[in-house]
């Protein structure tokens, strides 16, 4: 359930079978923050939501300092009400104390920057099945011609007006990391085989998970801050936040093709530094540009790849508005598989990154 559960948010009725767990309902609305920003869809997906734990009001708290809108402050009070009589969980999942001291912080942030430093090093060539179902929403404006704001991650961005998700396709690719690139092979188009390659799709796509995320996350070292602890994967995670200035950015967004300033935000084991997390919202868009707001949601976990365990992406989102719409991607890794002389995956030489 936790390796899934950006796929799943977006499918309501799973919700009114399987029991979720309240760290798992903490990071499906913090993804929703970055990959939604609509406070009645949010509201309406956790309507169907049953809760195995009981849902305390500290951390519907937090959930409303992170930006929860008064939509979902129902919803969250409702299952509080109905997660009464249900156990508590077995740890905090999101919260702020005991706050570590800035000895401590410092020591987190050292481990997080070595580990980053060494992942790449450490992952052997692969090749997985990578699934992306796509979702598209127009824009409602209000009156005035703007669009209103509500919080989530380190400012104020601008949100659609409840709208619905409508599917607007899938595709899945044959992924490969190799000679520390990520490379992609289209294979199928709405569950049908296809010739094209991944730059023919005519919707925007994203890429890049594998290598591409964490080198835009680290390319400007030493500025992380401590936020909070939240529970991810089953297990207890700092969650830093970073900024890096568009001078020092290479994070790209297209198109034509640009770099942008971007913010977010890391979760990562306190004392190994490795990362289960990894939120990054774009800031600063340029007038010229027709996206008006850009983020993505990466979640890691751990696979086998030969007789090693790795921590990889299992699921993510991404996010991208115009003035016209709002695009969304749902993306699950699975059959994860050593890549070497005998893979007959072809790829193309370019950087599929840099888009």
């Amino acid at each position: 359930m936790r390796f899934c559960a950006l796929a799943l948010f977006w499918s309501a009725g799973v919700f009114a079978e399987v029991p979720v767990a309240v760290s798992d309902l903490v990071g499906m609305v913090t993804s929703a923050f970055a990959v939604d920003r609509d406070d009645q869809r949010i509201a309406q997906t956790l309507a169907s939501v049953r809760l195995g734990e009981r849902l305390s009001d500290s951390t519907i708290g937090m959930l409303r300092q992170m930006g929860a809108g008064p939509a979902t402050m129902r919803q969250l009070q409702a299952l509080a009400r109905k997660s009464r009589a249900l156990p508590p969980p077995s740890q905090e999942p999101i919260g702020i104390t005991p706050e570590p001291s800035a000895g401590e912080r410092a020591a987190m942030i050292d481990a997080l920057g070595r580990y980053a430093s060494g992942y790449l090093a450490r992952l052997p060539d692969f090749v997985c099945t990578r699934e992306a179902r796509q979702f598209r929403t127009g824009l409602i404006a209000r009156s005035t011609g703007r669009f209103p704001k509500v919080t989530v991650g380190l400012d104020a961005v601008p949100t659609a007006v409840d709208k619905p998700w409508s599917a607007a396709g899938w595709y899945t690719v044959e992924a490969v990391y190799a000679g520390g690139a990520d490379h992609y092979k289209l294979s199928l188009v709405n569950g049908k085989p296809t010739t094209k390659s991944i730059d023919e799709l005519r919707q925007k796509v994203s890429l890049g998970e594998f290598a591409g995320t964490l080198k835009v996350v680290f390319a400007s070292a030493g500025n992380f801050e401590w936020v909070r602890w939240e529970v991810t994967g089953g297990k207890r995670s700092a969650v830093f936040a970073y900024r890096t200035d568009r001078a020092h950015s290479t994070y790209w967004l297209c198109c034509p093709p640009f770099a942008t300033a971007h913010q977010g935000f890391v979760y990562a084991d306190p004392q190994s530094g490795a990362i289960r997390r990894i939120i990054v919202y774009a800031t600063e868009l340029p007038e010229s540009s027709q996206i008006t707001g850009s983020a993505l949601v990466l979640d890691y976990g751990e696979v086998s790849i030969g007789d090693h365990r790795y921590l990889l992406p299992r699921s993510s989102a991404s996010y991208s508005r115009t003035k016209a719409v709002e695009s969304r991607e749902d993306i699950d890794y699975r059959n994860y598989r050593k890549f070497g002389a005998d893979a007959t995956v072809a790829f193309p030489t370019a950087d599929p990154t840099q888009r």
